[in-house]
């Protein structure tokens, strides 16, 4: 005979199963979604749109922050990526090369946020 406890671990390890299924199924979603490669870069600092980035030329810009930060953005081969910022955690340094529909760069302390889009709107 079972006891309750043992129905409850094992209805827990059911209810996980579904969860992580869920989840992949949605993360699978969004990543297929997301796919299309990108045609512009948005940049914003404080909210403000300050420049618009054709990804399919290559250039680099300096962007002012609006807390005194610098960023200097470059644009190669249809990635956009942050090559020098004079913020001291380096974060948006980090997140490397960013070319697909729907991801950022963000530098918090100069307020700078970076978005990739992949159509024309």
């Amino acid at each position: 005979m079972r006891t309750g406890k043992e129905n409850f671990q094992r209805h827990d390890w059911i209810l996980a199963a579904v969860l992580l299924a869920l989840a992949a199924a949605l993360g699978g979603g969004y990543y297929l979604a997301h796919r299309e490669p990108a045609v512009r870069a948005e940049v914003t600092v404080d909210g403000k749109l300050v420049e618009t980035l054709d990804l399919s030329k290559d250039q680099e810009i300096t962007v002012h922050g609006a807390r005194g930060g610098v960023n200097r953005l470059v644009v190669q081969e249809g990635a956009v990526w942050c090559e020098e910022a004079s913020c001291p955690d380096q974060v948006c340094v980090h997140q490397g090369k960013q070319s697909r529909d729907g991801e950022l760069i963000v530098c918090l302390p100069s307020l700078m946020i970076v978005q990739i889009k992949a159509k024309k709107r």
